[in-house]
């Protein structure tokens, strides 16, 4: 029998859930090499994942500590790009190299030229045809709430307090109306994605009760639109709150539209835990 969820402090403490990256054991000869990275990080202190100018961002953190050390220009792919504040367990980057160095040096050398809010967890050679964005078969997202919040200071920064308790039965209630494909353009910003499908499949949706008091979303599907996680947890505390009925988020869905108004999360609570590209999403 499966023991309860690890707590958001074990995965804060390094208990990431597991990287599902297919690494080959044996690097092909070739001039150029194909390799994948699975990082984690924490979203404070960057304009999120994606290269802006003058911004401190993961993706440029990382692409400059990997030209320095595969001495060329380096660019990095990642499965997805995560907004300010939003961090990362099992985030996934691929690259190409002529570089010679062996992928343990390479990861060594990662390790000590990376902010301190940046771990890179593995970092291995992959097939030519591997793309960290369009080799993925989906994605898994955990968001933490805190009810009945009280003395927050020391917590804020990594979940969303909340005064009030929350009916959780509501929340799951609302949650069953979420299975199958879905029109994510009912929580995405308007735009997300032009000229592009917005419907996706979400295979898991569930609420954990932790034992230090959080409540943890988790969220798996075959991928996500910009702000799409954050608009449905806000519609989701919004149910807990009872301010909104458990078929409010299944209406909003079937209609792909933002029928009812609602806060967006904060980004500190949501954490992209895993991406899968072997095994089946959950």
């Amino acid at each position: 029998m499966a023991g309860p969820p690890p707590t958001l402090w074990q995965r804060l403490a390094g208990g990431f859930p597991p990287l599902d990256v297919p690494f080959l054991e044996q690097e092909p000869e070739g001039e150029s090499r194909h390799l994948a990275l699975g990082l984690a990080y924490r979203g404070a202190g960057f304009a999120g994942w994606q290269v802006q100018p003058g911004e401190a961002t993961v993706q440029g953190a990382v692409e400059a500590a990997l030209s320095r050390l595969c001495d060329e220009p380096i660019r990095v792919q990642a499965s997805g790009r995560t907004d300010a504040g939003v961090n990362a367990w099992g985030q996934v980057a691929s690259l190409a190299t002529t570089s010679r160095l062996p992928a343990p040096e390479m990861l060594r050398g990662l390790r000590a030229l990376l902010p301190s809010g940046v771990w890179p967890r593995a970092l291995g050679p992959v097939t030519q045809d591997f793309h960290a964005r369009y080799s993925a078969q989906g994605k898994t997202y955990h968001y933490y709430l805190w009810p009945r919040a009280e003395a927050a200071l020391f917590l804020e920064p990594h979940c969303w307090p909340l005064k009030q308790a929350l009916d959780l039965a509501a929340m799951r209630a609302a949650l069953a109306g979420l299975r199958g494909e879905v029109d994510l353009a009912a929580f995405a910003t308007a735009g997300s994605e032009p000229g592009a499908t917005t419907l996706r499949r979400i295979h898991r949706a569930e609420l954990n009760e932790l034992p230090d008091g959080l409540v943890e979303l988790r969220i798996t599907a075959s991928g996500f639109l910009r702000h799409s996680v954050r608009n449905l947890v806000g519609s989701l505390v919004q149910v807990g709150r009872g301010e909104l009925p458990p078929s409010a988020l299944a209406e909003m869905a079937g209609a792909g539209q933002r029928l009812y108004s609602g806060p967006k999360a904060p980004p500190q609570g949501l954490y992209l835990a895993r991406v899968f590209y072997t095994k089946e999403p959950e």
